[in-house]
């Protein structure tokens, strides 16, 4: 996942491809690699308050 979230040859064929497409395979809804859930945008005035927010929601 890291490979292809970063591009270069790491992880194969997807990702040499762009931005676009690398987190589109990422999110795909078939993936059997990685299945996060829908996508959705959102904005936050504090990303990094959102972010420690989230990490005890949902890890901690």
């Amino acid at each position: 996942v890291e490979g292809v979230c970063a591009g270069g040859d790491a992880a194969g064929q997807a990702a040499q491809d762009d931005p676009g497409r690398r987190f589109r395979w990422l999110i795909a809804p078939r993936s059997t690699i990685v299945q996060p859930g829908p996508v959705h945008t959102g904005l936050t005035a504090d990303p990094a308050a959102e972010a420690q927010r989230l990490l005890d929601l949902l890890v901690r």
